[in-house]
């Protein structure tokens, strides 16, 4: 009996609860349907009130234009006057455009370095604002030093270009022309590091840029091209452009391997240097000259051939190198010690065992040492350690004349 009753209660609760969730709904819809009306006939009252406000603004707009326009026809006068206001406006326009594009241009041409320019001597405001003492240091306080500081080379090469360097300073200094230099000969036989000593002992600027770098470029070689000479003009102390792997890109023009991009980018160089300048002296580094076509030869007033050192220089540039990076080291914070053994006597065998070597190989043969001497515990530089070095120095070369003698085949 009384589980009927509590089942009893339960089912009129539950009628209760879905009669009252039932009158919530409608209740719900009601407002619902309520809004919904009200909520468009806002919409309709404000469309109605944007149509009128629009019709407003043309009779407005078009009376204002009418009477304006009727003025002007009453009067001549201010006809031409409206009609020279608006030409002046247009011409004020485009003058601003103009101007503003060619300011930008002499600021980039004086300011901004090329993008084929890899390196450069030449200030420019940014980097004087980054270090202004070193930039005072530079161009007030600097001295002409001798062009072959450093340098080693044959007697009769280093003869020459003292004459070079010399003519060179004296054609500056009497804002003469420059003559354009050609250096070939195998890499690293000291061409770009001469290049380097002859614009800072002539008093020059100097910028380097590649010839491997104007091919990936396309068709935006040509500007290239020409934005590194108009920037070559601009520098007030003259400018050595040194163009390494020169042959990358003046090549025949008569060959079929070489395209239309790089053909046009040629003749851009040509038509650049067809005479000389007093502004910049261009000097070309090339391993194969007899690529260059026939114009490029036509525009170069000296070619100097830079060979692989005999021994004789070997044993000056052993000596030097030992000298720079071990002997020199004194000076750093952690000094090298030598070993119990007679380093001028080591030098020596260093330079009759590296026949064929060129400066380069040389001088990172020595930066070698130094790095094993570094990462030694007590910092001492061992025979033993020199042995090694020299060894993986005659493999690496033997390996690299081995690969130019299959490219030749």
């Amino acid at each position: 009996m009384k589980q009927r009753s509590i089942e009893y209660a339960e089912q009129v609760r539950h009628q209760y609860e879905m009669k009252r969730l039932e009158a919530e709904l409608k209740g719900k819809a009601q407002i619902e349907r309520e809004n919904r009306e009200i909520y468009l006939e806002q919409i309709k009252l404000k469309a109605e009130e944007q149509r009128k406000t629009i019709l407003e603004s043309i009779k407005t707009a078009g009376t204002v234009v009418g009477s304006g326009i009727t003025s002007l026809l009453e009067n001549p006068s201010k006809v031409l006057m409206a009609t020279g206001g608006i030409t002046l406006l247009a011409l004020g326009v485009y003058s601003a455009r103009g101007a503003t594009q060619t300011a930008v241009k002499y600021l980039d041409s004086r300011l901004g370095k090329p993008s084929l320019i890899r390196e450069t001597s030449r200030t420019t405001l940014l980097t004087a604002l980054r270090s202004p003492v070193k930039t005072i240091r530079f161009h007030f306080f600097s001295k002409a030093e001798d062009s072959l500081k450093g340098v080693v080379l044959d007697p009769a090469l280093e003869s020459r270009l003292r004459e070079i360097a010399i003519a060179t300073r004296f054609t500056k200094r009497n804002y003469g022309l420059f003559r354009n230099l050609l250096m070939h000969g195998p890499p690293g036989t000291g061409k770009t590091l001469f290049a380097k000593k002859l614009a800072a002992h002539s008093g020059l600027d100097y910028a380097i840029m590649t010839g491997g770098d104007v091919a990936p470029l396309g068709r935006e070689a040509v500007t290239a091209i020409h934005k590194v000479f108009d920037w070559s003009q601009t520098s007030r102390r003259g400018l050595l452009l040194f163009i390494d792997e020169a042959d990358a890109f003046l090549r025949k023009r008569a060959t079929e391997k070489i395209g239309e991009d790089m053909r046009a980018a040629l003749n851009a160089f040509l038509y650049r240097t067809g005479e000389q300048s007093s502004r910049f002296m261009l000097v070309l580094a090339s391993n194969e000259p007899e690529q260059f076509d026939w114009a490029v030869n036509d525009r170069l007033d000296e070619m100097v051939q830079f060979n692989i050192p005999s021994l004789d220089e070997r044993r000056r540039m052993t000596f030097l190198y030992f000298d720079t990076y071990i002997l020199k080291s004194a000076e750093r914070r952690r000094p090298i010690k030598i070993g119990s053994f007679d380093f001028e006597k080591k030098c020596e065998e260093l330079a009759q065992r590296t026949d064929g070597f060129s400066g380069r190989e040389i001088a990172k043969l020595l930066a070698a040492c130094q790095a094993s001497a570094y990462a030694s515990e007590d910092g001492t530089l061992t025979e033993e350690m020199i042995d090694k070095k020299l060894r993986d120095a005659l493999e690496s070369h033997r390996k690299k004349v081995q690969w130019r003698a299959e490219e030749e085949r």
